[in-house]
């Protein structure tokens, strides 16, 4: 019989609150498990709330970047992407806490640039601006247009 994928019985936050304990703890030992802690969690729970999908897609984001797995980053900044509504509307006070930290609009301008997809990164550039994180993304918007 084959394994099943648990079902999450936590709330939300005790969820998100696992989550990033557990990353962190893996994060001791290096991207690379941090990583893998993050997939092996999406692999063995099902029922997890979008809204904490989209914190777990975006620490994805950045550890498989750290890890120069560039597939993976794309597919993680993709997912952060999808889930990024559900986070702002479910979760708004941990998503506002949350929000200087976000990393798959960086990772991804830096994937999507290096690839040659300018829209693409010029599109997650304007997102990070939409949903409040500065100047930093205008000036980034900028230079890539500059380079275009």
């Amino acid at each position: 019989m084959a394994d099943r994928r648990k079902p999450v019985t936590k709330k939300p936050d005790e969820i998100l609150d696992s989550v990033f304990t557990g990353h962190d703890e893996a994060a001791l030992n290096g991207s690379a498990k941090a990583k893998q802690y993050l997939l092996d969690y999406l692999d063995k729970y099902n029922s997890i709330p979008n809204a904490v999908k989209f914190f777990i897609y975006d620490l994805l984001a950045e550890d498989a970047y750290q890890c120069d797995d560039h597939a993976l980053c794309r597919e993680a900044v993709a997912r952060a992407e999808q889930y990024l509504p559900q986070a702002r509307s479910e979760s708004a006070y941990r998503f506002g806490k949350y929000l200087n930290n976000i990393r798959f609009v960086e990772r991804g301008i830096a994937v999507m640039a290096e690839a040659g997809e300018f829209d693409r990164a010029l599109a997650l550039c304007d997102l990070a601006i939409g949903i409040g994180l500065g100047k930093v993304y205008a000036a980034k918007k900028a230079s890539i247009e500059r380079n275009l």
